[in-house]
């Protein structure tokens, strides 16, 4: 009998650079005020004890280790920062708002949003991000085999890595909504099966999911 690993997948908690809509890519600060709230909460949800977590890995990035600390602190634990669970690099896409990126990167802008896996701003591609992101899993899940462990992420990292399991090409990553901030996302890892997609982008934690969705502008 080969020991599940259980691997839930959460997003960082709201920025400023989310709210206003500019890509943040490898770049972009830490949580305001509303993100540290969320982060709160998603703590006070793993602290209640129902969720037991043997260990919290993160991405280097500012927003996500911030996270990360929250949720590591409420369990008695110390946040691993690994760089390969980063967001995708956008390279001059970084720090741009939509409408900024569409004037600037007319091409590259198209060709995204009609589900080519092009290289924004000239950094990564979906395909790029997926593999890092894999081996980044991989490496976790073999760590703890048969344990629960929380990796605070980013929303296209998440989403591509999800997407990966589910076997969508780029294209097929326009199916699947960015997870909400703070939205956790459980995978399940057996040697002898591989993955396994268990919850999508629950962010119980934060209210009425559902309502806020419906309500919610369009991506």
């Amino acid at each position: 009998m080969h020991a599940t690993t259980k691997l839930m997948l959460i997003r960082h908690g709201e920025t400023d650079d989310n709210r206003a809509q500019v890509f943040q890519g490898q770049a972009g600060r830490g949580l305001n005020a509303r993100g540290r709230e969320q982060a709160e909460r998603l703590a006070g949800r793993f602290a209640g004890g129902r969720i037991r977590l043997s260990a919290v890995y993160c991405s280097d990035l500012e927003r996500a280790a911030e996270t990360a600390e929250r949720v590591a602190s409420a369990l008695g634990l110390e946040a691993v920062a690994d760089a390969a669970l980063r967001e995708v690099s956008l390279g001059a896409w970084q720090g741009l708002s939509r409408a900024d990126v569409q004037a600037r990167f007319p091409e590259e802008w198209a060709a995204w949003r009609r589900g080519v896996d092009v290289r924004r701003g000239g950094g990564e591609t979906y395909a790029e991000l997926g593999d890092r992101m894999m081996r980044a899993l991989d490496r976790i899940a073999e760590r703890h085999a048969g344990e629960a462990v929380g990796v605070v992420s980013h929303g296209a990292a998440i989403k591509t890595a999800v997407g990966r399991i589910l076997q969508m090409d780029a294209g097929g990553l326009k199916a699947l909504q960015v997870p909400a901030n703070t939205g956790v996302s459980l995978i399940e890892h057996d040697p002898s099966n591989g993955y396994r997609v268990v919850v999508w982008n629950d962010a119980a934690h934060l209210g009425d999911a559902l309502a806020e969705a419906l309500s919610a502008p369009p991506a």
